[in-house]
């Protein structure tokens, strides 16, 4: 993995199932000056119990009758993928997912994925895990709502990969009090491995994005939409394309201010101190 910081748009299933929205919505990440694109396999009849498939899912954000119909719409089969795979390269953004099953992810290494991302209810899922590592691929893991002792074994599972842990709440927002940004130092020193941030919060200033930074993030992910009041559940806790630029504009902004670790007098001081020294 690079030594930049990486920024990634969750699209996540904010695109609705809409073929045509998806690619707006890559698109519009693109422009805000993202390097990833990032959204989500499921094999519903997989991940779900049969009574979970078929309960009644009365909800204004349901896209089906049942929990099962509503995953299912908001599906993209493999066939699509590689088309918005092909449409990704077209456009210069890389695109990967989070997998939720090991039947998602074998389709996802079988079409060339080069990046895979263990979301954060998936923490405990150790034969997903341990799947997901056999690709010898880079693996992003989320730690939300997970307990140290959980994240220490998935850790453990993963040891001798190419693996990034992102500190991450998964309240849908989560409260600015809620993000714990020093938890990434305790990562950092207990686990040693690149650290990242994932948010579910409402802000878009780039604030919080740029402390992650200067803590050592070295991942930045942020749901993406293209207007937070359209119908699906994970939108209100999206940004927008003005709250992403900000995001991307911070975090760049901080990346250089961090510069060296060596004290030193800099070029561009030495007129000044001749003038002010002597």
């Amino acid at each position: 993995m690079s030594n930049k910081v990486n920024i990634i748009a969750e699209i996540g299933i904010n695109h609705q199932g809409n073929f045509e929205l998806m690619k707006k919505m890559m698109l519009a990440a693109k422009k805000c000056g993202v390097d990833y694109v990032k959204s989500q396999k499921r094999e519903p009849r997989v991940c779900l119990t049969e009574e979970q498939y078929n309960r009644v899912y009365d909800s204004p954000n349901s896209f089906g009758k049942t929990y099962g119909e509503h995953k299912e719409n908001l599906e993209f089969s493999v066939e699509q993928w590689e088309e918005l795979q092909k449409y990704a390269e077209k456009i210069n953004v890389k695109m990967f997912m989070s997998v939720f099953d090991e039947v998602s992810a074998d389709k996802m290494n079988e079409m060339g994925m080069e990046l895979f991302k263990i979301g954060s209810a998936e923490v405990t899922k150790l034969s997903l895990l341990e799947q997901v590592k056999s690709f010898n691929k880079p693996i992003i893991i989320s730690s939300g709502m997970s307990t140290i002792e959980e994240i220490d074994t998935a850790i453990d599972v993963l040891k001798g990969s190419d693996v990034t842990l992102m500190q991450c709440t998964s309240s849908y927002p989560s409260k600015e009090t809620e993000v714990h940004l020093n938890v990434l130092k305790t990562y950092q020193d207990r686990y040693n491995i690149p650290v990242g941030l994932s948010g579910h919060y409402v802000n878009g200033s780039g604030a919080i994005e740029a402390a992650a930074v200067a803590l050592g993030a070295k991942w930045i992910e942020r749901h993406f939409t293209l207007d937070r009041t359209m119908k699906g559940t994970d939108q209100s806790a999206s940004l927008e394309k003005i709250g992403m630029q900000n995001v991307v504009k911070s975090v760049r902004v901080v990346e250089r201010a961090l510069g060296g670790f060596n004290k030193q007098v800099l070029k561009s001081e030495i007129p000044i101190r001749e003038k002010c020294r002597g």
